[in-house]
């Protein structure tokens, strides 16, 4: 079962999507929209998956992987994965970037004064996602989930 604490991680942080060939040749790609819908399914967004898309029509199992700092928490979860072209988890997965989208706007513009670089990085940044089109939307069902971090007791203070 996915957290709430869970869930805002994944909302927060960058993903790491693995895949693999029928042959078990894998592949990792970074996947910056990855949203929990409920406590058992992700949306993940397909804008330049290649080989991972070719992956999951092969072979629809998965693990995604991430560090969330701010909390000092790291996770791998493992599932099964769908590919949506059309329909209501498409449309769900376009809502959701339009909102991770505004999110990112309106956090610039109440950030403190950003250097001329900053500024230039940003609308370069915006032009290039500007060209990105949706490809598809991928849900994820979430079968097992497992921390990265050490299990701290009385005899292991680490």
């Amino acid at each position: 079962m996915i957290s709430k604490e869970l869930m805002e991680m994944l909302d927060e942080n960058l993903v790491y999507l693995a895949t693999s060939t029928p042959e078990g040749k894998p592949n990792v790609v970074p996947v910056g929209l990855c949203r929990a819908i409920n406590d058992k399914q992700l949306i993940i967004i397909d804008v330049l998956f290649n080989k991972t898309r070719k992956n999951l029509e092969d072979n629809p199992l998965v693990a995604l992987s991430f560090t969330d700092h701010k909390r000092m928490a790291s996770y791998q979860l493992k599932g099964r994965a769908e590919i949506h072209i059309d329909g209501p988890i498409f449309d769900m997965m376009l809502q959701i970037r339009e909102q991770k989208e505004a999110r990112m706007r309106s956090h610039m513009q109440q950030g403190a004064a950003m250097t001329q670089e900053m500024k230039e990085k940003s609308e370069r940044m915006k032009e290039w996602r500007k060209n990105l089109r949706p490809k598809a939307a991928v849900l994820i069902t979430v079968e097992e989930i497992y921390s990265h971090m050490p299990k701290l007791d009385s005899r292991n203070n680490i």
